[in-house]
């Protein structure tokens, strides 16, 4: 008899030991510091939690932020229990009925420490569905030493920007480094120059497409005539959001549209890269207009361990200030949207470059739309066209507006 409950022990133990941890996905390679860092927060939370241990699996970035790996999980039962979202794929997530409610997390005290813009964010129909703990504005980097050396001011405008491109392309010097490959984050970057024109993609309540205008058409043009022309590279090895991956990181690029995260890159691992940062080039120099994103923590409302899982989310960006402060300030530079958070690292931000992303850059930006995926499909694909088929600007605004308007119908 003993040696019958010894047995069924070894097995129930066996069975408990053995147990798979529950799945927190992210973008990115496993060696990059962000990465290493988050892993050691689940190292942490597993140390803590023993009991609900989680194991964070990372995906190429490009492939992560169109949706792909988590659609296929997703649609196959096998999703994680708790993952990254952009503003890019937020709704897909949010409508289908993937995404946990998360109200019991946001507290009256929890609700008081956040922007309300941040959790304006991450509310659909008004629950909030995601967890906000970064802000990254977009700006425009540039390297001192090679404007310099061709004689030339920082661009204001955007015949401004091309004239620089003109003078620093017969220079051998690579102008600017934009965003590529088709995806959330190429969109992302190039919608400030949408708004600076007074364009948009649809009105706020995505009930109307307002693509096809002059202002649409103009901002398309201005990215056509940067690759047509050859004054932004047409390939990239990685992401452009990867600063490290850029002739921008390597001294070959005079400039480069990216956001603040930046800063951190080229402060620790590119120190003599003399840089400055300012607003993105407006069609009249003035009235700058910017965009700020930052991925959201999402929780599987299929998860067979959801109270775990929003416990680890809260464990892991709202409970206290260590880690969110840890993560704007040493692992990256960004933004937080929290109040606490902010006022923990004030010192932080008063050095160079962040507080010109604190004074002058955040006060211009807009958020990321959320839009929905079919959404960011077609103005990409107006992009891809006007990039890379040449084709000119009021055409693809007006194929993609058609696009729009049969999308929205029954959106």
């Amino acid at each position: 008899m003993k040696k019958i409950l010894f047995t069924l022990s070894l097995v129930l133990f066996i069975g408990l030991a053995s147990a798979q941890p529950m799945q927190y996905w992210k973008f990115g390679a496993p060696e990059e510091p962000a990465n290493v860092a988050l892993a050691g927060w689940v190292d942490q939370w597993n140390a803590e939690n023993p009991d609900t241990p989680f194991e964070a699996r990372f995906f190429p970035f490009g492939e992560y932020a169109s949706g792909t790996p988590l659609v296929t999980a997703f649609a196959s039962g096998s999703g994680p229990d708790v993952f990254w979202a952009s503003p890019g794929t937020f709704m897909q997530f949010a409508r289908s009925g993937i995404a946990a409610d998360l109200s019991d997390l946001f507290t009256d005290d929890v609700r008081a420490d956040f922007l309300p813009a941040a959790l304006e964010a991450v509310t659909v129909d008004g629950v909030p569905v995601a967890m906000p703990f970064e802000q990254e504005p977009v700006a425009l980097f540039y390297n001192i030493d090679l404007l310099e050396q061709v004689g030339l001011d920082v661009p204001q405008t955007w015949d401004e920007l091309l004239a620089a491109a003109e003078v620093l392309d017969a220079a051998d010097i690579i102008p600017v480094v934009i965003e590529t490959p088709p995806g959330p984050y190429q969109n992302f970057t190039w919608y400030p120059f949408l708004w600076q024109n007074g364009g948009d993609a649809a009105d706020s309540a995505l009930t109307e497409a307002t693509f096809d205008t002059p202002e649409a058409a103009e901002a398309l043009d201005l990215w056509r005539t940067l690759i047509q022309d050859g004054y932004a590279p047409r390939t990239a090895p990685d992401c452009t959001c990867n600063i490290a991956s850029t002739p921008f990181a390597s001294g070959e690029a005079a400039m480069q549209v990216v956001g603040m995260w930046a800063i951190g890159v080229l402060n620790s691992e590119f120190p003599d890269i003399n840089y400055g940062v300012t607003h993105l080039p407006t069609p009249t120099g003035e009235d700058p207009v910017t965009v700020y994103g930052g991925w959201t923590q999402m929780v599987n409302a299929r998860s067979e361990n959801l109270d775990a899982a929003k416990a680890f989310t809260a464990w892991m960006w709202s409970q206290d200030t260590e880690r969110p402060v840890e993560w704007v300030t040493v692992i990256n530079s960004k933004f937080s949207p929290r109040l606490s958070v902010t006022e923990a690292a004030a010192e932080y931000y008063d050095q160079e470059h962040l507080n010109t992303f604190r004074d002058i850059i955040l006060p211009t930006a807009r958020a990321e739309p959320r839009y929905p995926a079919e959404m960011v499909q077609i103005i990409g694909d107006a992009l891809q066209a006007s990039m890379f088929r040449n084709t000119p600007g009021e055409q693809t605004a007006a194929d993609a507006q058609r696009q729009l308007e049969r999308f929205l119908q029954s959106y």
